[in-house]
């Protein structure tokens, strides 16, 4: 059995909304609920926007839409705009407008958003530069406090995130959002930074994290986000991670689910993760052999100064390949279901107990943040291309 394949398959937005959502007579029937439309408009904005798109678009006739995806994903759909992730670009700002012009200028009775991880840097408007906003992402990026942090100032700097953009949404004209989750535990207002949520964080914690990061200067730029809506809000995860957990352990024997939302410096969280198995192997805690150990979540990598070829995965992986007991056969499996692990070309990495390498080198490649290029000497990496969809990592430890 291929374990990535079945990954990327359980991860699949179209397959999940094919199984969950069901379109009959003009509505949208869903989690017992039913949503008419008869003029329906389509915003899809994320890394999953291309499938949960053409999910709709074959099933409704649409007054509009506009598609927002990562630049090199477009393929052969129209009313795309291609922009930048992890960073804003020129075209993650066109998108904003587009979005802003869509709502404002259409005759619709129903707004459909299909939001994705990615959106928080493919849309956007905004007072600041755009030099600017690709600055404080930057810094937001590699600072290691987490995507709930960073997206609590990315919401209050913007004119559209935070539920902002439901201000260009014609008077009580309902909303629905079905959501694919990047986020642990699911915060709705976090994903995509909440474009169609009611945040709960202010102004005054935008502030301070501006201030941990040293970009205190542009607290003049922060707007307060909508605590309520005077309109009709639905706002639906249809997948997350522990979604895809829960169907591989279905398919693999003497599997156990540790948690989904796994947080903290990669590098911890590969010792963590041995720290587990080794506890596993002792004899007062035994496991019966075979057996899986699942987990999924999105550890940080906080990046001081230069950094080679790595990814948080390659980082978990060759930590637990440092900490783990020797004598016993083991393997891990580090994935990110979205294709991309950090800056490299890589979606992932396994390293197992027959890999021989040296802690120095381990060390080394940690410190400098180039796990792939250490991992690549040993055949330790996972290439799968763009995968349209992320449900965050996949961490499946196999004790055979």
């Amino acid at each position: 059995m291929d374990i990535v394949e079945k990954i990327l398959e359980y991860s699949n937005p179209y397959n999940v909304l094919q199984e969950k959502v069901k379109i009959k007579d003009n509505s949208l029937l869903f989690n017992n609920e039913n949503i008419p439309f008869n003029k329906p408009i389509l915003i899809s904005v994320g890394k999953a926007s291309l499938p949960m798109a053409r999910f709709f678009s074959e099933r409704i006739e649409l007054k509009a839409k506009l598609i927002v995806t990562p630049k090199g994903t477009k393929g052969n759909e129209n009313n795309v705009i291609e922009a930048g992730h992890p960073l804003p670009d020129e075209n993650s700002i066109e998108a904003g407008k587009r979005i802003i012009e869509l709502l404002t200028t259409e005759d619709y009775d129903l707004v459909i958003f299909a939001i994705s991880g990615g959106a928080s840097a493919l849309v956007e408007y905004s007072e600041i530069s755009l030099d600017e906003l690709r600055m404080i992402n930057k810094n937001l990026v590699i600072s290691g406090i987490g995507i709930n942090k960073i997206n609590i100032v990315r919401k209050h700097l913007s004119k559209i995130k935070g539920g902002k953009i439901l201000e260009y949404i014609k008077d009580k004209i309902p909303v629905v959002s079905f959501i694919v989750s990047d986020v642990p535990g699911n915060d709705i207002s976090s994903i995509g930074s909440g474009l169609t949520s009611i945040d709960t964080s202010t102004n005054e914690n935008a502030l301070e994290i501006l201030k941990d990061i040293g970009l205190e200067k542009y607290s003049k730029y922060l707007t307060e986000t909508p605590k309520s809506f005077s309109r009709i809000v639905k706002n639906y995860i249809i997948l997350d991670n522990m979604e895809v957990l829960k169907k591989l352990a279905n398919i693999l024997d003497n599997s156990f689910i540790l948690t989904s939302e796994i947080r903290g410096e990669a590098r911890d969280v590969g010792a963590i993760i041995a720290s587990i198995y080794n506890s596993s192997e002792n004899y007062n805690v035994p496991l019966r052999r075979p057996y899986y150990l699942l987990l999924g979540g999105e550890p940080e990598v906080t990046i001081q100064g230069k950094a080679g070829k790595g990814g948080r995965n390659g980082e978990v992986c060759l930590s637990f390949l440092k900490y783990a007991k020797k004598g016993n056969r083991f393997e891990l499996l580090g994935f990110a279901t979205d294709g991309v692990d950090g800056n490299s070309e890589y979606a992932g990495c396994k390293v197992n107990s027959d890999m021989k390498i040296a802690e120095e080198e381990i060390d080394a490649a940690l410190e400098t943040h180039n796990s792939y290029g250490l991992l690549e000497n040993y055949g330790g990496t996972i290439k799968t291309g763009y995968t349209h969809t992320n449900v965050n990592n996949i961490y499946v430890l196999r004790a055979p």
